[in-house]
């Protein structure tokens, strides 16, 4: 089972594009901090990050990819001095188009590209709870790999588009680029890693959280995953509870809510939930449903 996968595709990621700004100096943008996630790619050109918190600004260069996946604030000038052009509220927004903004004359330009991502889970989640505040994933500089640099050069062309679908076109490359910067994060933290990430490379444990993710209906005992990870139990349980955040069947019951809200949502019966979640009846599932997120399914399913 790739656990990952099955994680994005359960947390149902949604990609915006919020803008396509060609920059001339002088420029800064600062950017409030939100709910969700935000990204901005250097398409051409450099600039300056500078992230709340912190006492020295990041050079940017053409190619660079910076994902906030908490929605942390932070700035982007061209210079330390150059004043504000605008405060951004970076929020999740579908309905709106991506606007672009053009600079007329010869000088040269910065090409900044902004957007959001969004999940459709309403608790926190391992995976999220553990990704940095900051994820840079270098460009040419860097040498990018050949499919990433061509994914940006696309998102690039696409978003000057006029052409019919070109939201749509927009909205699956972000997601694709979401994808990709995590995959590229997880491969530079190599095995020493730590969180929800550093179990995706632990063997034992991401073992374990495969039998999860394939079978979540089963009713695992920490003693069957402990045997499949080739662990005693305790040491199986400390090591999960380390590299995860939480046990592993504080674990299992988060993943069988975040399929139930899910199915939920897609209008499955309740007895179906509940069989395909494990539980041995409706009024089982219903109660550890209200139980962990606070209402009872029913409410859950009427509100959307």
């Amino acid at each position: 089972m790739d656990v990952l996968t099955d994680v994005l595709n359960t947390l149902e990621l949604n990609g915006w594009l919020s803008s396509r700004r060609e920059l001339v100096p002088p420029w800064r943008y600062e950017f409030a901090a939100t709910k969700d996630s935000m990204f901005h790619v250097i398409s051409s050109g450099r600039a300056y990050l500078q992230v709340e918190g912190e006492d020295k600004p990041i050079r940017l260069e053409d190619g660079d990819v910076v994902l906030f996946p908490t929605g942390h604030p932070h700035s982007l000038y061209d210079d330390p001095m150059s004043p504000l052009t605008r405060l951004v509220h970076l929020d999740y927004n579908p309905q709106r188009g991506h606007q672009v903004d053009y600079s007329e004359g010869e000088e040269p330009k910065l090409l900044l590209l902004c957007g959001a991502f969004h999940f459709e889970y309403p608790h926190d989640f391992p995976l999220l709870n553990h990704l940095p505040k900051l994820i840079h994933i270098h460009g040419a500089q860097g040498h990018l790999e050949q499919g990433f640099a061509d994914m940006i050069r696309l998102i690039a062309r696409e978003s000057a588009s006029q052409q019919p679908g070109a939201e749509v076109m927009l909205k699956r490359l972000t997601e694709l680029l979401f994808i990709q910067v995590i995959r590229l994060w997880i491969a530079q933290q190599g095995e020493a890693s730590v969180g929800w990430i550093g179990a995706l490379h632990d063997q034992p444990i991401s073992a374990a959280l495969g039998l999860i993710h394939q079978s979540p209906e089963r009713q695992w005992k920490v003693q069957e995953l402990a045997e499949a990870a080739a662990l005693s139990r305790s040491a199986f349980s400390a090591r999960f509870t380390e590299l995860v955040g939480e046990p592993p069947m504080t674990y299992l019951t988060r993943w069988r809510m975040l399929r139930a809200t899910r199915l939920l949502k897609n209008e499955v019966r309740m007895e179906t939930i509940a069989d395909l979640l494990g539980y041995q009846s409706e009024a089982a599932f219903r109660k550890a449903f209200k139980r962990e997120i606070g209402i009872p399914p029913a409410q859950y399913r009427r509100s959307g």
